[in-house]
This record gives C-alpha cells, structure tokens and sequence, in this order.
C-alpha cells in the first residue's frame, strides 16, 4: 500500500495544478471576453481579475476530484467471495433458536466463532421500517490476527425465511467442510431449505428477483441482465465481476 501511496500523490497533485491552471486561464479569458464585448453591466467587474480567489476554489474542487481518479477501487479479496447460500425457513423464535443451536456446535467444532445479534440490536432496524426487520441474525467467523467471516445468516428483507451464505475463507478446505458438516444438518432438520444463487457480480439476487425451480431459487431471466457483468443495457458493470 505504502507504494501505491507513492505513485498516487504525483498523480494527484498533477492532476488538481492541471486543473487549477487550466481552469483559472479559462475563466480569465471568459472574463477578458466579457468586459471587452459583454453587456455594460458586465463592464463594471472589478478591474482586476481574482486570481487568488479562483486559484483556490479550483483547488478545493479538483484536490478530491484528483484523489477519486487516481484511487482504483479495491478488489474483493478472494476468501471473501460468496460460494454458496441457501434459504432456511424460520418462522418461530423456537425455529430460530435451534437453528443458532446447530450453528453454534458445527462452528465449535471447525474452530470458529459465532456472533449473534441481539434482540435490543435487531429492534433498531426493526424501528427504521418494515423492510429492514429482521428476526436473526449471526455472523460466523475465523479468529486471528485478521477476524475473517466465513458466513452469515440473516432474514433481514425475506422475514421468517434465513438466508446463510457461506464465503470461500482463508482455507478454502476447511470452509468447505464446514458448510457440508452444517448444511448437512440443517437440511436434515430443515428439509424445506432452498438453495440461493450466487450472481456473477459475486452478490446474493433480491428475493423479488428469484423464481422457484426444481432444486432451490433461480433469478428470473427478466431480472438476469442487472446480475451480470458487462457492456448491454442494464449490465451491472464489469468491475463488480473483478
């Protein structure tokens, strides 16, 4: 990072003094041109143009305008990628409880951590309106000197139906296996779980977009172009897929 900083502020530094300059030497010509063939009421400007007072308007504008173009935008790391998700139905606070239950033991046992919202937590979405409620919510992560997530379960925009993604982790096998011991489970005690599609762009779909097929959801083709990557109407665009 330390390198990308030092090849980041010339790139900055020259793009807000172009800028500046450029932008300062047009509004003096615009000024020149108004003064000599303008109206009379634009005549009766200061007889000097402000330089100084241009000069640092325009800076302030382009020194963020700088920093936007010469920061790129950071990449998803690869352990965080969704890989898979599925749809748990959990209508009952007994439902729910069991299901944390089983999440807590299968994390237990790969060595994982399980942080679960609390009710009080849950009632400040619940407050903001009706769409953002939710009834569970846990997050599944690696301890270490970085906390990485493995996988998240929530029924916040589908309530009473959980959606658990799983990411592909630091240690691809040991996530898998993970996923396999838990789902193993769930599906067992949950035989109505409905597998989720994972778009292109690497997000899960709204649930407004999926349709029901033989094996889980699919997205419906009509709401397909805004989950995939590229250049047609509608596409989401080719740096989500990077």
């Amino acid at each position: 990072m330390g390198g990308e900083i030092i090849f980041m502020v010339p790139a900055v530094i020259g793009f807000a003094a172009m800028a500046t300059i450029g932008g300062t030497l047009l509004l003096w010509l615009v000024w020149i041109a108004a003064r000599r063939w303008g109206p009379p009421s634009s005549r009766a400007a200061p007889p000097r143009f402000p330089v100084g007072g241009t000069t640092a308007v325009l800076l302030a504008i382009s020194l963020p305008v700088g920093c936007v173009r010469a920061c790129p935008p950071v990449p998803q790391p690869e352990s965080a990628k969704i890989v898979a998700a599925f749809e748990v139905p959990l209508t009952t606070a007994v439902e729910r409880a069991n299901f944390l239950t089983i999440l807590k033991a299968e994390a237990a046992i790969g060595g994982l951590d399980v942080n679960i919202e609390t009710a009080e937590e849950m009632d400040r979405w619940n407050e903001m309106g009706l769409e953002l409620s939710k009834s569970i919510e846990a997050t599944v992560y690696r301890s270490g000197d970085i906390r990485q997530s493995e996988a998240r379960a929530s029924d916040q925009h589908h309530l009473g139906h959980a959606w658990i993604s799983f990411e592909r982790g630091e240690d691809p096998s040991l996530a898998r296996r993970f996923r396999e011991r838990l789902m193993s489970r769930i599906v067992e005690r949950w035989p109505g779980t409905l597998s989720v599609p994972v778009a292109q762009t690497g997000s899960l779909p709204h649930k407004k977009d999926l349709r029901r097929s033989d094996h889980g959801y699919e997205i419906d083709p009509s709401r397909l172009a805004g989950y995939i990557c590229g250049t047609a109407p509608g596409n989401a665009p080719k740096s989500a897929c990077d």
